[in-house]
């Protein structure tokens, strides 16, 4: 019986990294959404420097989560989402209401996609 302490433990370490894990990049995901689409509001009211900065933010802030992203994640899904920021980021300087509208829209859907590939259900497990 001992020896399945040991076994148990691990294998509930990582069931809770896990879930904890899922949790944390649904939660960071959703923040980058509401970025997002405030982004998106500013450009749509033409305010073009408003919507670069708040790009530029959002950009950092996903930045900053990369490393960790990179342990857990796919690197093509994650790297889909880098490309699909650069480009917001050239339609932005061009100031081209519809394709930066494009572009977040395709951007969000990316990062919903990253956060449901990290969640905990069934067509994940299976």
């Amino acid at each position: 019986m001992k020896a399945l302490y040991i076994p148990a433990c691990l294998l509930a370490v990582i069931l809770g990294f896990s879930l904890w894990a899922g949790r944390y990049v649904e939660q960071r995901t959703n923040h980058w959404i509401d970025l997002l689409e405030a982004t998106d509001d500013a450009a749509g009211q033409e305010d073009w420097e408003e919507s670069e900065k708040r790009l530029l933010d959002t950009y950092k802030d996903w930045d900053s989560s990369q490393t960790f992203f990179h342990i857990i994640m796919s690197h093509d899904e994650l790297d889909e989402a880098e490309t699909l920021f650069a480009g917001a980021f050239a339609v932005c300087q061009e100031q081209d209401g519809a394709d930066f509208h494009q572009l977040l829209a395709e951007l969000i859907s990316q990062l919903r996609l990253l956060s449901e590939t990290q969640s905990v259900s069934i067509k994940n497990v299976l």
